[in-house]
Parts: C-alpha cells; sequence; structure tokens
C-alpha cells in the first residue's frame, strides 16, 4: 500500500508534463452553480488565462483574471489551480462529462470544500 501514493502522484505529474493546455471541450464561457447559492461566471479563452465573475451569492460582483496551472485528468475532466491577488488558493476539478465543478478554496487557515453544477454558455 506504501506504493499507492507515489502512483498517484506519478500519475499527476505525468498529466501535468504531457496535458499542460486546456483541452479544446475546457475553453469557452461557463456559468459554475454552486450548491447554496453562489453563481460564477468563468471564461477560458486559451491555455493561459480564464476570468471569473460572481453573478449571485455572498461574494457578487468580485471578480478576477488569472493564470491557472492546468491539466487534462481524463478526456472532459480538468484539474486546475491558481493563487488570487488576494492570496487566496483555489483548486478544481472540472468534469465536463457530468457537467460538475469541484472546489477547494483555501483563505489563511480557512478551507472551503464546496461542489456545483456547470452550464455551458458559449
Amino acid at each position: 500500500m506504501k506504493s499507492l501514493p507515489l502512483r498517484i502522484t506519478g500519475l499527476l505529474f505525468s498529466g501535468l508534463v504531457s496535458n499542460a493546455q486546456a483541452g479544446e471541450a475546457y475553453l469557452g464561457q461557463f456559468r459554475y452553480q454552486y450548491d447554496g447559492g453562489s453563481v460564477y461566471r468563468v471564461t477560458v479563452k486559451d491555455a493561459q488565462s480564464m476570468s471569473w465573475l460572481c453573478i449571485e451569492g455572498d461574494e457578487k460582483g468580485a471578480h478576477g483574471i488569472e493564470t491557472p496551472q492546468h491539466f487534462t485528468v481524463a478526456d472532459k475532466v480538468y484539474f486546475a489551480s491558481w493563487v488570487e491577488k488576494t492570496g487566496i488558493n483555489v483548486t478544481q476539478v472540472i468534469n465536463l462529462h457530468t457537467m460538475k465543478v469541484y472546489s477547494t478554496i483555501t483563505d489563511g487557515k480557512q478551507r472551503f470544500v464546496i461542489s456545483g453544477n456547470i452550464v455551458r454558455e458559449q
């Protein structure tokens, strides 16, 4: 069992090296509707940048342009991670087969794990 974490790490790093660019399916404009009511518009124009805007919820009006590190986990399944200008760390698994998003947001010592539905807008 000791080798399982090494295998997982190896798979993740091999994915980073071979799939450093966003897949075609991940490009476009999406609405992330999180459980709890927050809604974000996320736009991915290319493999180097993405933008987001909170359109509903406690952070309504908050926005940013990010340079995420991301890779393809499987067909239409992506992992993305970035640090916002405020210092907040975000990691996501975006599953475009099931149209689900799973996010972990770390702000200092606080960590939030949330999930929601994805709607393709464009």
